[in-house]
């Protein structure tokens, strides 16, 4: 035999390891593969080869040989800075808090990095392990150790408010803002005061940061959504404007002006962003459906109905269809709004599309009094979809109409063996009882259910109101309708109102408040019924 052919073959044996480990990795063997990696790790001067090792020892949960594989890592790599962070992780995950301390400790006084560029990708590994009283207890120490160094005191921080504790995440952002500013501690504070209910101060503190960073786009964008989520659309919009501004073909922010502005009813602006993302051919869809609502909200139908054609993304063409069949409606062309629904009733529909189109068509009915006919509509739809809460309220209220109060009450108490807490249902079943039988103990149990659990809410206020009118408590109905009537400016409220007003001897500030809630609504039939019971 030729005695080259009995030499090794360093380069052969290598790969022959490493198919080994990979087959026995791809077939479950675990064990034979870190086996095989951790020595290929120290025979080969390849990083590459040492860092697989570390993954796969780590995935097999065998800490100690990760370990070993992780310091020849930092041998092969020494500038590789996750190297050496994973060795701080996997002490970590060992419980081992005075060694993690002491790796981190060590990286952080040799490492020629600054501490924007250290502490970040640390937090990240920090932040992924799961031991949080280990992590928590390392990233304390080293804010005590360095309490001049703003990252340290962020690092403390950011794991505090991960792990649930705000107030010590408060305290430490806090320190480490009056040390320097850090690109989103300001964000992070914001949602850390959320977290606490401090909502008040989470604004005024971005408020604050942006204007200290004008240019900071990043801060101006976080400080814009938090007051999205607050509902402060106004002052969301004007800081959105600002970031239009800098970034004029930001399809986002178009979108989101577009959509604050149709919110606060600037439907001129409104119309202008969506039309600017039609032009760019961005939200392809959401654009034609946003400029049909702002056309809706100016009670233009037929033009909401073009935009509302134009809609062919899926997400929102179904609803766009439907509003198609209320503004056929609101047109008065309650005929073809009915072939439209029933058009989209051939379709192959799910359960809760089905729904949705019944309940169109049925209120549409409602709408045009054609009680009788939205009956058939909802009977017809209970039968393909039984026991559905939403056709059930739905019938319910055409029951009313009809003067069935023995199907409403069915239909509601349907509803509350499933959804005892719906407020809704509970408001309807109180007000029906109260308006129209004189079981009014009963009614009012039902209504204080009903605010206990939507304590704002106009209509059931309204409802409470007309209950204690009906057991002849007429201060605290009128007190409770005033209340409704400021929160909510709707004609059968109006109508409630004036009613006590005019029992009480206020005829004069009943006929007030009847005609101006009949200027806005001159055929609302609950409001023309009283005034003509009164005003003959």
């Amino acid at each position: 035999m030729n005695p080259a052919l009995q030499q090794a073959d360093p380069v052969a044996d290598a790969a022959y390891d490493l198919m080994v480990a990979e087959i026995a990795l791809n077939q479950g063997d675990t064990e034979l593969a870190i086996e095989r990696y951790s020595a290929l790790a120290e025979s080969q001067d390849n990083p590459a080869i040492a860092e697989r090792a570390v993954r796969i020892a780590v995935y097999g949960q065998d800490l100690e040989t990760a370990i070993k594989a992780a310091q020849r890592w930092v041998e092969l790599d020494p500038e590789r800075i996750e190297a050496r962070q994973v060795i701080a992780a996997i002490y970590i995950r060992q419980g081992k808090a005075d060694a993690a301390f002491g790796y981190i400790d060590g990286l952080i006084e040799t490492s020629d990095l600054d501490d924007a560029q250290l502490f970040p990708p640390l937090l990240g590994i920090l932040a992924r392990e799961k031991n949080v009283e280990t992590v928590l207890g390392v990233s304390e120490r080293l804010a005590a150790k360095y309490p001049d160094r703003a990252y340290a005191q962020y690092l403390h921080g950011m794991l505090a408010a991960q792990s649930g504790q705000a107030e010590i995440s408060l305290e430490y952002l806090d320190r480490s803002l009056a040390l320097e500013e850090i690109d989103g501690v300001h964000a992070a504070r914001a949602r850390v005061l959320l977290r606490l209910g401090r909502s008040v101060e989470a604004v005024a503190s971005l408020e604050k940061a942006v204007a200290g960073n004008p240019g900071n786009q990043n801060l101006r964008l976080t400080y814009a959504r938090l007051l999205v989520d607050i509902k402060e659309y106004d002052k969301a919009r004007a800081q959105f404007e600002k970031l239009h501004e800098a970034a004029p073909d930001d399809a986002e922010l178009l979108y989101t002006l577009g959509l604050l502005s149709l919110e606060s009813q600037r439907l001129d602006d409104a119309e202008k962003y969506m039309m600017m993302l039609v032009r760019m051919d961005e939200r392809d869809g959401e654009a034609q459906y946003y400029l049909g609502r702002i056309y809706e909200n100016r009670k233009q139908y037929d033009r909401a109905i073009d935009w509302y054609e134009e809609v062919h993304v899926s997400d929102y063409q179904f609803d766009a269809r439907l509003r198609i069949a209320d503004m056929l409606g609101l047109s008065g062309q309650t005929e073809e709004a009915i072939e439209h629904l029933d058009a989209m009733l051939k379709g192959s529909q799910s359960n809760g599309s089905l729904v949705r189109i019944y309940i169109a068509k049925g209120e549409l009915l409602r709408m045009a009094r054609r009680y009788e006919e939205a009956m058939t509509v909802f009977d017809t739809a209970l039968d393909i979809i039984p026991a559905n809460n939403d056709l059930l309220y739905a019938r319910a209220l055409v029951a009313e109409r009809l003067g069935r109060i023995d199907q409403l009450e069915a239909d509601l108490k349907i509803i509350l063996k499933t959804e005892p807490d719906n407020a809704h249902a509970l408001n309807a079943l109180g007000f029906t009882l109260a308006d129209q039988t004189d079981r009014f103990e009963e009614a009012y149990d039902y209504l204080k259910r009903a605010i206990e659990i939507m304590p704002d809410d106009p209509a059931i206020i309204d409802s409470l109101g007309w209950v204690q009118y009906r057991m002849g408590n007429y201060d605290e109905a009128e007190r409770l309708l005033r209340t409704a009537l400021s929160r909510f400016e709707d004609a059968e409220i109006a109508a409630h109102l004036g009613e006590v007003l005019w029992v009480k001897g206020k005829q004069q500030e009943a006929r007030g408040i009847w005609q101006k809630a009949l200027e806005k609504s001159p055929d609302d039939p609950t409001l023309l019924k009283v005034m003509q019971r009164f005003i003959p």
